[in-house]
């Protein structure tokens, strides 16, 4: 090629360069936004209308069902712009494409058709290519989704009304009330407030003197003061605890009956778990920690440095209580169900994402491939919740590990060994023709060695059902390695292998490969981490809902395409970065909201507030709610008296025992007990939030269960006791102790008739029928 041809050719490439460029920023500043704001809504997506889109110049050009929509370089001939000229002179008998505007399908303005014609002439530059899908959205989307951007610092809003917000919280509130038009309501009376606040953090009531003492207390810090109580309070663990176990698909045992619980299977020590919980939230645990305790406490060192940790290996049972059929013949579908129970409690407990979706295909909503499950699946294969598969049909056994160092049981084991041999000794010398005497030397010399041993032998070491690394001994991957992918599901197809990591949109892919130990560790670190985006927004939606009955974001476990969006955005991402900036403090959480104007609000505000705001969204009032089964029980047993507040231990099975309903059996396979029929969390799955039911039965047992009838007569002994000589100062007793408030003159006159009326039983009578009553099960 000689110098000038290579001049010009290189004069040419530079020249189309520079026109090519110029066609970019020509689309990208005037016919993106344009089809954006005009055309996409309708030509946008797997349902567009006429079967075409305009999102890629991939879809333009396959064109819809009338065939390409545009010709690149003649706009003439291009169906597109015919379309938005309205041109009927078509010449295709009227079969052109239809492309509706923002208008609903009327005309572009001029200007408008004229970008579009000029983009056309130029050759239709687009530089937008088809995106990848990450599992069911586009990168792009995923990008932009609310719960997938990291939690930002948020600066609280201002507000006409200055005086009403007591923290910034109600800042975030009220500013949404008045872009609705809607005003705060009063403040709740001291009385409901302190009722609704006590039973919020403990389950139970408040005394009447603790009543009176907060009624009487002057002081603006008298409610604080009130929060801190409650929450040093042991009950506060105990109450919070449950909430948590709804979310954990916690459950005592399988069978309900204690007779018929096949001991290798049975999970007989899940109440460790439930005790480890209630003491995790009394000593305020940081939740990161707590979440690590949950996904890898096995491999944490201990508080004092220790490798050994027995906190930690109980803390993993919040995999192994888990739902799976433990009798099914086919024992590698008993462990690959095992295995997506952990990702799918892992994904909605902490993350609020539904990762259990991607087992056999893609998910259809979220940025989650099928890749992201089985590089997740390879570290829960990689660890063992079972000791045994057992045979084909039988029942497998549950891995229990000693809750003391391996030095210990190895001790105890060869004292056992030794006692073992001691006894056999005696047993041979008492064997010998003719057998020695009692005073026999050796004879008392080998009893004193064996009852020295016997009073030197420890107890057998408690057990947890924990976790450990490896994978399940006799299972298909019975190692620690990674794992293929189950084509659809099913372990009997295997694709290729995946390599251990974390889901791959939001931990990146350049992630550090996993070269010892499960991974679970790593797992445990992400999720708890102050980067990921996703879990201090769940953990402090979950704490919100369980104060005020609902989340800023409804749907708790669902922070994902198919969730709903926050009410309150902003003020989510707030209360998130204080989280973490508290050190992932729960108790400091409830202090803020508890100290919130929006949480002290009364319940009762005029009927057009409540008809212009019926779910109660903007949060103009606080919504009255029925307690749960757990606290209508307790609440009942302990205006009786008869509470038993000890803490901890294997649960009960007959729910008449004075036992907290914590320490009450939550059986796996029982749905006829008391606590279903209010609604209590279904253990078969993770419970985000419990449904409210309004049914016969429930009323039905509480008029005519001995249990009731029984606590009705134990209240009236115990207000006959409180107030001996005084009938109307017994009447208020009873209505502090069950409402936190003294009976009107009109309730002191229809208690007196109840009472007269029923002769000796008359005061039981009066009990049972306040105990019924809504009042006494609401809080207001």
């Amino acid at each position: 090629m000689t110098r000038l041809a290579l001049t010009v050719s290189f004069a040419f490439v530079w020249v189309a360069a520079g026109l090519a460029d110029e066609g970019i920023e020509f689309f990208e500043s005037k016919v993106r936004p344009l089809l954006v704001e005009s055309c996409l809504e309708c030509h946008g997506g797997e349902n567009a209308k006429g079967g075409l889109s305009l999102e890629t110049r991939a879809d333009w050009t396959r064109g819809g069902r009338s065939g390409p929509a545009i010709i690149p370089g003649d706009p003439a001939e291009s169906p597109l712009i015919r379309a938005v000229k309205h041109d009927g002179n078509n010449g295709d008998n009227g079969n052109r494409p239809q492309i509706p505007s923002r208008n609903q399908c009327g005309k572009l303005s001029d200007a408008e058709v004229a970008v579009l014609i000029e983009w056309v002439r130029r050759g239709a530059p687009d530089p937008r290519e088809a995106a990848a899908p990450i599992g069911g959205m586009t990168g792009e989307e995923a990008r932009a989704w609310w719960s997938f951007q990291p939690v930002r610092p948020v600066e609280p809003p201002m507000t006409n009304d200055a005086a009403w917000p007591r923290n910034e919280i109600d800042r975030f509130v009220l500013a949404e009330m008045e872009k609705h038009g809607l005003n705060p309501a009063s403040g709740a009376e001291k009385r409901m407030l302190l009722r609704r606040a006590t039973f919020d953090l403990t389950g139970v009531p408040p005394t009447p003197e603790e009543v009176e003492s907060f009624v009487n207390a002057e002081t603006d810090e008298a409610f604080a003061r009130v929060v801190d109580r409650l929450l040093d309070s042991p009950a506060y663990g105990q109450r919070w605890a449950r909430h948590w176990l709804d979310v954990a698909r916690y459950a005592d045992y399988h069978d309900a009956n204690p007779s018929a619980r096949t001991a290798s299977c049975e999970i007989t020590e899940a109440w460790r778990y439930r005790d480890w919980v209630v003491s995790a939230l009394n000593a305020d645990l940081p939740f990161d920690q707590f979440i690590r305790h949950q996904i890898a406490g096995d491999l944490l060192s201990s508080p004092s440095g220790e490798d050994f940790d027995p906190a930690g290996l109980v803390a993993t049972t919040f995999l192994s209580n888990g739902v799976w059929d433990r009798g099914d013949a086919d024992k590698e579908k008993i462990v690959s169900d095992m295995v997506d129970d952990n990702i799918d409690i892992v994904g909605k407990a902490f993350l609020g994402l539904t990762l259990g979706c991607a087992r056999c295909h893609d998910h259809k909503f979220d940025p989650i491939s099928t890749e992201d499950y089985y590089a997740l699946a390879g570290m829960f294969y990689s660890s063992h919740i079972l000791r045994e598969l057992g045979t084909k049909g039988g029942e497998y056994t549950m891995n229990r590990v000693p809750l003391v160092p391996a030095v210990a049981v190895a001790k105890r084991n060869e004292q056992v060994e030794r006692l073992g041999e001691l006894t056999s000794k005696l047993e041979a010398l008492d064997k010998q023709d003719p057998k020695p005497p009692e005073d026999d030397p050796e004879r008392r010399l080998l009893v004193a060695r064996r009852d020295q041993l016997a009073l030197e032998l420890p107890p057998e070491p408690p057990l947890a059902m924990a976790v450990q690394e490896g994978g399940t001994p006799g299972g298909l991957f019975p190692g620690i390695q990674d794992v293929p992918i189950h084509i659809r599901g099913s372990y009997a197809r295997l694709g290729p292998v995946v390599p251990r990591r974390l889901p791959q949109f939001f931990a990146g892919d350049q992630q550090p490969p996993i070269t010892s130990g499960s991974g679970r560790r790593e797992l445990a670190n992400w999720v708890a981490s102050p980067d990921n985006p996703l879990t201090a927004r769940v953990i402090v939606n979950r704490v919100w809902q369980w104060h005020f009955g609902e989340g800023l974001v409804r749907t708790p476990s669902n922070f994902g395409k198919l969730g709903e969006r926050p009410t309150h955005p902003e003020l989510l991402d707030w209360l998130a970065a204080k989280f973490i900036e508290d050190g992932c403090s729960l108790k400091r959480l409830h202090r803020r909201i508890m100290l919130s104007a929006t949480y002290q609000q009364s319940s009762r505000v005029p009927r057009q507030q409540v008809e212009r705001d019926q779910e109660n969204r903007w949060l103009g009032r606080f919504g009255a709610h029925r307690l749960e089964a757990e606290a209508i029980r307790d609440a009942v047993l302990f205006v009786s008296g008869e509470l038993d507040m000890v803490a901890g231990g294997p649960a009960g099975d007959d729910f008449t025992i004075p036992r907290r309903s914590l320490y009450v059996q939550t059986a796996r396979w029982d749905r006829g007990s008391y606590a279903t029929l209010f609604d209590a969390a279904n253990p078969d799955s993770s419970t985000e939030k419990r449904t409210v039911s309004t049914v016969a039965p429930q009323s039905l047992l509480l008029l005519n269960h001995p249990f009731a009838h029984t606590q009705a007569r134990r209240l009236a002994d115990r207000l006959l006791h409180d107030a001996p000589q005084d009938e109307n100062a017994r009447i208020d007793r009873a209505f502090l102790l069950l409402f936190s408030r003294p009976a009107s003159a009109g309730e002191k006159g229809m208690a007196r008739k109840l009472i007269a009326s029923g002769g000796q039983s008359g005061w039981a009578d009066l009990a049972h029928v306040l105990l019924c009553s809504n009042e006494f099960v609401y809080i207001d």
